[in-house]
This record gives C-alpha cells, sequence and structure tokens, in this order.
C-alpha cells in the first residue's frame, strides 16, 4: 500500500465532503443573517474562504510539481503563497473568541455555526498539508520531509499567534510589510520578551503537530516513491 498522491486525495468524493461541510456553514450563517438581520458572524464566510484558498495553493503547487522542479520560481512562489494563507485553515479555533450571549439567537446555534466552521477549516488545512507532505517525500528523506512540515506547522502556529494577537492578517503582508516586519523580528530575535508569543504558538504547535501525526500515522504505511 502507497500514500495518496494529490489526484486521489483531491477526488470527487473528498471534493463533495469537503464542500457539504462548506454548504452547511454557509447555510448556517445565511440562516442566521435572515434570522436576526445581522451579519454579526460575516467572518466565518471570510476565514472559510481563506481556508479554501490555502488548499487552492497546495493543489497548484502539486500540479506545478509535475511539470518543473521545486527550485523553479513558479514552484517557489506558490510554496510562499501556501504557507502565507496556510494558518488561516486553522485559525479558525480561535474564532470561538466571538462567541457569546447576544440575545438575537440561541447561543447554541452561534456555538453550531463556529464549530462547524473550525471542522471545515481543520479538514482544508490538514487535506492541504497532507498534498505537500506527499510530494516532500517524493523528492526527500523521510526525516527530512517530516523536519520541513514540522517547520511549517510551527511557522502557521506562529502566524495564528500573528492574527488573534497582534491583529495582522494575510493580506498585511503585501499592504503593511514594514510593521509586520518589526513585529516578528521583535519576537524572534527576543522572544523572552513575548511570553504570550511563545505560549500561544507552542499551544498551536502541540495541538496541530499532534492531530496531524495522527492522521498521517493512520492514513497508511507512506512508502513513496522518490524522484
Amino acid at each position: 500500500m502507497t500514500a495518496m498522491d494529490s489526484s486521489q486525495l483531491l477526488s470527487k468524493r473528498v471534493l463533495g465532503a469537503l464542500g457539504l461541510l462548506s454548504g452547511l456553514c454557509i447555510f448556517l450563517y445565511v440562516l442566521r443573517v435572515l434570522a436576526t438581520g445581522t451579519d454579526r458572524y460575516l467572518f466565518t464566510a471570510q476565514n472559510l474562504a481563506l481556508a479554501w484558498v490555502a488548499l487552492l495553493f497546495g493543489w497548484l503547487l502539486t500540479r506545478q510539481l509535475t511539470k518543473s522542479s521545486w527550485l523553479s520560481w513558479q514552484a517557489i512562489g506558490l510554496s510562499l503563497l501556501f504557507v502565507v494563507f496556510l494558518p488561516n485553515s486553522w485559525y479558525v479555533l480561535t474564532d470561538f473568541w466571538h462567541v457569546e450571549p447576544t440575545g438575537e439567537i440561541s447561543l447554541l446555534y452561534d456555538i453550531s455555526l463556529v464549530f462547524t466552521l473550525v471542522v471545515c477549516g481543520f479538514a482544508l488545512g490538514f487535506i492541504s498539508l497532507y498534498l505537500i507532505h506527499i510530494e516532500l517525500m517524493r523528492r526527500l528523506s523521510r526525516r527530512l520531509s517530516h523536519l520541513i512540515i514540522a517547520t511549517t506547522l510551527l511557522i502557521s502556529s506562529f502566524g495564528i499567534y500573528l492574527g488573534r494577537d497582534l491583529r495582522w492578517n494575510t493580506w498585511d503582508v503585501v499592504s503593511h510589510p514594514e510593521g509586520l516586519i518589526i513585529n516578528v523580528s521583535d519576537r524572534v530575535v527576543d522572544p523572552l520578551e513575548h511570553p504570550r508569543a511563545i505560549t500561544v504558538t507552542i499551544l498551536f504547535f502541540v495541538l496541530l503537530s499532534t492531530m496531524y501525526a495522527a492522521i498521517w500515522l493512520a492514513s497508511g504505511p507512506h512508502k513513496s516513491e522518490r524522484h
């Protein structure tokens, strides 16, 4: 048994399942808007779209790698876009921060809405990462492939901290790179001065890496042929 390639992983059945989850999330959001007359939870639709963008760039990268090496400018560019957008898939967990009694609708309804977003976002993120992991396994040693994936998860965990605590978003990489670079460099150069950055990053890294490792172990022996 070998690891699934991208065509198997993104089969019509898998995309259909992701579409079903996404459809439920959008349905619950639209129903809430109709019932309350407010768009308080508009962020659910926005964050869901960003999670899909991560999967799109992961898929585009796998397609590009069938035509060129990973060192081509196209593959490097898609890799950077993938890493930049990937944290959005798991950032959705922090959206529970917004759930509170509003008197507009049942609190349980809002919990269900955000929970659906989290399930869908996590599924999109882990499938995106799995796509890239398989491509790495075809080209590099098992140990180096795992190390790159772990580093990607660590970067994503730090990205979640930047988004939730410092309120940076993906678009700020282009629109406000100076301020983002300053914030990141401060925390990288002197992490002990920013304990919150350490604790949040470690928390999400342990959570995401453990969940992904469980998925990886459960999905097969992953005997990929290196080219």
